[in-house]
């Protein structure tokens, strides 16, 4: 889930960049102490904690179980297979050490597992490459649903800005009143509730 917080910081970082943009091309004069957005007609900006949504939004929160879950079964069986593949070659140095089978035969054995052992290689970058890409689409999806949510969400209650804040991000304080992150947690679960 650090993407999610590393593409909502990105985000923070434009809209901050803008404000410092818009804030600071005027002429210089003294500025005079702004009240909030929604008393002076100025910009309206709200904040979802990312780390609440991460935590509480039942649809994500399935993504990740199901892919830590291939995760699990992937793992477990490449182990098992390596574990095998030991095996086999401990029994084939034995063999041979024992004097069980010709040299010609062994070469032959090593070759097999030798073969054996690069096709379990390949087929753990594949694997690791699937789940990549799985994470991927998980978090694309996850970032289209919150694009739609958030522009409706906005649409009803007038937001010009929604960032993200998350402990240690980008910002470093946020304003409790400004935090729409259950309305918003409420939007995606209904949601996801209704598409089940």
């Amino acid at each position: 889930m650090k993407n999610l917080s590393l593409l909502l910081n990105a985000v923070l970082l434009l809209a901050v960049g803008y404000l410092f943009y818009a804030q600071f091309s005027k002429p210089a004069a003294p500025a005079p102490i702004m009240p909030p957005a929604s008393q002076s007609g100025g910009a309206r900006i709200a904040f979802i904690n990312a780390d609440t949504l991460d935590a509480k939004y039942e649809w994500l929160k399935q993504q990740k179980e199901a892919i830590e879950q291939r995760m699990r079964n992937a793992e477990n069986s490449l182990v098992s297979k390596q574990e095998t593949l030991m095996k086999e070659a401990d029994a084939l140095q034995r063999r041979y050490a024992e004097g069980n089978m010709t040299q010609a035969d062994a070469e032959k054995a090593q070759a097999s597992l030798m073969q054996r052992g690069e096709r379990l290689r390949e087929e753990e970058a594949r694997l690791s490459k699937s789940l990549a890409e799985e994470q991927k689409k998980a978090f694309n999806d996850l970032y289209a649903n919150l694009e739609t949510q958030l522009k409706q969400l906005s649409s009803q209650i007038g937001y010009d800005y929604i960032l993200s804040y998350t402990r240690g991000g980008q910002i470093l304080m946020a304003n409790d009143s400004l935090d729409i992150t259950k309305q918003v947690l409420d939007l995606l679960n209904s949601a996801n509730a209704k598409k089940e």
